[in-house]
């Protein structure tokens, strides 16, 4: 439902992806998880905040075993993952280092791992369970990753994200039962400004992940990822 709004800020990219090149370092590449007992049914999927073409191919590491090589997606989440425990370790194959541990819920067999760029290397997981029935479709969550506090108007619904700050949100009070009106602005010493005003056509078919970020000449922006929900099997 985002997609015909937003464009992908390349400038980003360049300004983030010096954190990552970091990666060289010896980034606790002996980190592995415990062994524990095999669980079925669990499934991971990754989308990440950046993720430069020196990264590579990624794996999920399980105690002794592997996931299969993926290139950790920007704009989509990947396709599900088997996880065999509900600890486990992100690394690079090439070079079989630690990008993050990931720690799934004790609750929940369906999982969305949010990486955002950690300092001085690596990735800062934030798990969301995707089979909660809290989180449906036309839920958004929020990640302000700028360094700015983000005021959103969702229909009849605001919003204030401090600096660094993640939360789950959805419009209510649609115009002509067809869209939202959305407005986002920023909020620093200098007072209140707009970045963007646009409309979000209704769709009972997705969700949502918006990644609200500072562009490298300084600019506060926006870029959203969507999530098709399969309807619930009657």
């Amino acid at each position: 439902m985002l997609a015909a709004t937003r464009s992908t800020h390349r400038s980003m990219f360049s300004r983030l992806s010096g954190l990552l090149l970091a990666l060289v370092l010896p980034l606790a590449a002996q980190e592995t998880t415990p062994v524990k007992p095999k669980e079925e049914g669990l499934l991971v999927k990754l989308l990440a905040e950046q993720a430069p073409d020196s990264l590579g191919k990624v794996c999920l590491v399980f105690g002794e075993t592997k996931s299969p090589e993926l290139t950790l997606p920007v704009n989509g989440l990947s396709s599900a993952i088997p996880a065999s425990q509900r600890t486990m370790v992100l690394k690079t194959v090439d070079k079989d280092i630690a990008l993050c541990s990931i720690t799934l819920p004790e609750v929940g067999k369906a999982f969305a791992v949010i990486l955002v760029v950690a300092k001085p290397a690596g990735y800062t997981p934030i798990v969301v369970r995707t089979d909660d029935p809290a989180f449906k479709p036309g839920d958004v969550l929020f990640l302000n990753r700028s360094d700015k506090t983000i005021l959103c108007k969702l229909g009849d619904t605001p919003l204030i994200l401090k600096a660094g700050a993640t939360e789950k949100s959805r419009p209510t009070g649609p115009k002509e039962n067809a869209f939202y009106d959305i407005a986002f602005g920023t909020r620093d010493a200098s007072g209140d400004n707009v970045i963007s005003t646009t409309r979000w056509p209704i769709d009972n078919t997705l969700r949502s992940y918006l990644f609200f970020f500072t562009t490298a000449d300084g600019r506060t922006s926006f870029r959203a990822v969507d999530e098709f929900v399969p309807p619930a099997a009657k």
